[in-house]
């Protein structure tokens, strides 16, 4: 319990902590005096259903991966600059040409009246645009939503309440100039392709006679390089830097050297400040190295030269395409009020203020090429983020987010795996202090640890747009993948050019040796021949349905050997009649034509008319090209799945 309740910060000003490790009484006695909105709680039940039937938190039937039909919207408070909003047009226009290509309901700025207000609870900002609880729907509200402005302007609780339903990010940035310069570099780089896989990077402090670091580098960074460089395919996974090679320097290198990677994590101490220190709003949440000597080691402030900040990022560097995770307290932004300690029953005040931490505004708003997104801690940064009471490191959570990130997911829909174990934990919490409200006696240690686990959990937050995506992603086999966010549906064919290799049906374990023989020694008195021969009859009966599944997987699969995605134009769409025995819609001109072999060869032709400057028709065959591609993936998986089912029938009979 200790180590988990260790990671806190270094204070700035002392060299030491930022605060004590507190007690698990005293975190139990916040956690009862501090229950879960019960606003909340039905949603964070359903979130949590949900997600243990492994859906998301769109309606059904609507794809989180194209924004045509999950939506895009941006939020901005009453009252906003309006220069910010000219400042992020080229981001606007591109994105409404994506979310807008469908339903054009589906792309939204909440602007006005219709901005945020403050002191409108998530509730109210939804029932005011004609949404309630529930799946996003994005013909009311769109899935994919960017806050613009500062924690004081849309406060950060409001930012984790809509991010429970919605994919959330926000954009809190220096002035027009800096927005202006992150849409452009956006929509750089999703103008740009790259035909390589992509690479991540992990970085762990492991500083002298510290414990939390000590966790996070053996807990967190180890396990996590080992699982994403066995589950990643062919994603690079760079050797992690760990304890002596995680200096300053080495950091420096990873976020702005050139041939850097596309994602990068850092677990480290956040440095902190009190709240009247001028060093606090351009350093806190900055990222302590392995040049710190551990607490109490060199008492006085921590020098610059010891953790890396806004002001180590050089002006020239080019961070297009980044996507950075800062496991670090105050890596995302500072509260007015600590979320964990309170002094005298009153809640401990940690700036004059809320505030986003500097150094994701600076790796989003660089003038030579902004980071896509940034993902960080709001407040302090647990233990229990990676691991758990008497089972140890979980870094599932992480590496699922991460997997899904560099597969192409969007960076708001990648990381819905920690709304869902905060979800789960919410959900647990209330109950527990539901049973303390009704007599139960408090278990310090239980509420303690679910607790702190439920706001570090809450805590995370994306900086930057949700729905960027990296311009690399790892391509499953027989797949392909495009750096254009998905737009419309043209016209997609199948045809059959050549029969795949037969799919093979898994094979059935043979039945132990002595099985037959110690069924015959028991003492059944021939009361078991019956039964025998009724297995036998079932098993018999299964083996032929196996076979003719098998069968029919290979005549789908053999209808699958290649898939040819043709776009097409047309003067007169009434003319436009599809022709069954050619596969083809008459009186239109082909622009684009795509054939992917399963083996996942690609062969590619363009009308020589086609001019190259015209995006909006090149995202619709990219997108539609995804979505045969992946139709037939997971029709095969789900074929397969059911037959394995059968077999694990057999091996049972």
């Amino acid at each position: 319990m200790d180590e988990r309740v260790f990671v806190n910060g270094v204070n700035g000003a002392t060299g030491d902590y930022l605060l004590a490790p507190p007690s698990l009484r005293d975190i139990s006695a916040v956690a009862r005096g501090d229950p879960v909105d019960r606003d909340q709680l039905g949603e964070l039940r359903w979130w949590y259903r949900r997600s243990a039937e492994a859906t998301f938190a769109t309606r059904e039937g609507v794809d989180p991966l194209n924004l045509a039909e999950a939506g895009w919207g941006v939020v901005f408070a009453h009252g906003a600059d309006p220069a910010v909003h000219e400042a992020l047009r080229p981001l606007l226009d591109h994105r409404r040409r994506q979310a807008g290509a469908i339903d054009e309901r589906r792309y939204r700025e909440f602007l006005g009246a219709d901005g945020y207000r403050q002191g409108e609870t998530k509730q109210d900002f939804l029932r005011r645009h004609g949404a309630g609880p529930g799946p996003a729907d994005p013909d009311a509200v769109p899935y994919y939503l960017l806050l613009v402005g500062d924690p004081d302007a849309i406060p950060f609780t409001f930012q984790y309440q809509l991010d429970v339903q919605y994919a959330v990010g926000r954009l809190d940035l220096d002035g027009a100039d800096a927005y202006a310069s992150y849409a452009r570099s956006v929509v750089r780089a999703e103008g740009s392709t790259a035909t390589r896989a992509p690479r991540l990077a992990l970085f762990g402090a492991r500083n002298p006679d510290d414990r939390a670091t000590a966790l996070s580098s053996a807990q967190l960074v180890a396990p996590l390089a080992e699982t994403l460089s066995r589950r990643a395919g062919d994603v690079t996974i760079d050797e992690p830097l760990l304890g002596d090679a995680a200096g300053k320097k080495a950091l420096a290198a990873l976020l702005s050297a050139p041939g850097r990677p596309d994602v990068v994590l850092t677990a480290t101490h956040g440095i902190g400040f009190p709240a009247d220190d001028p060093r606090q709003r351009p350093h806190q949440g900055a990222l302590v190295c392995q040049e710190w000597p551990g607490p109490r080691a060199a008492p006085g402030p921590v020098p610059d030269s010891q953790y890396f900040s806004a002001d180590d990022v050089p002006p020239d560097a080019d961070l297009t395409g980044l996507v950075a995770f800062h496991f670090a307290c105050f890596g995302a932004g500072t509260p007015s009020f600590d979320g964990f300690v309170r002094h005298d029953g009153e809640r401990a005040r940690l700036a004059t203020r809320p505030f986003t931490a500097r150094l994701p505004q600076r790796l989003l708003s660089q003038e030579a090429g902004g980071a896509l997104a940034v993902v960080g801690h709001v407040d302090r940064a647990w233990g229990y983020s990676f691991t758990w009471p008497s089972v140890g490191s979980q870094t599932e959570v992480f590496a699922s987010s991460l997997l899904r990130l560099l597969g192409g997911h969007p960076v708001g829909s990648a990381f819905e795996y920690f709304n869902e174990k905060y979800a789960e934990i919410a959900t647990v919490l209330s109950q527990e202090l539901e049973d303390v409200d009704f007599g139960k006696r408090p278990d310090d240690l239980a509420l303690a640890d679910l607790w702190i686990a439920n706001n570090d959990a809450r805590n995370i937050v994306i900086l930057g747009d949700p729905a960027v995506r990296l311009t690399a992603t790892r391509t499953p086999a027989g797949a392909t993948t495009s750096s254009a966010a998905p737009v419309a549906a043209p016209v997609a064919t199948t045809r059959i050019d050549a029969p795949p290799a037969p799919l093979a049906a898994p094979a059935l374990a043979a039945e132990p040796a002595g099985a037959t023989d110690r069924l015959d020694a028991e003492v059944d008195f021939g009361l078991l021949d019956g039964v025998r021969q009724a297995r036998q009859r079932v098993a018999e009966g299964l083996n032929g349905l196996a076979r003719t599944l098998q069968e029919g997987l290979e005549d789908i699969v053999a209808g699958m050997a290649a898939i040819e995605v043709v776009t097409s134009v047309a003067d007169d769409l009434d003319a436009a009649v599809f022709d069954k025995d050619t596969g083809r819609f008459t009186e239109t001109g082909a622009r684009a034509v795509t054939r992917v072999g399963l083996a996942g060869d690609v062969q590619m032709t363009v009308a020589s008319e086609r001019r190259p400057d015209d995006p909006q028709l090149w995202e619709l065959h990219t997108n539609m090209v995804g979505r045969a591609t992946s139709a037939r993936a997971e029709i095969v998986r789900t074929a397969t799945s059911a037959l394995t089912s059968l077999v694990d029938v057999l091996k049972a009979v």
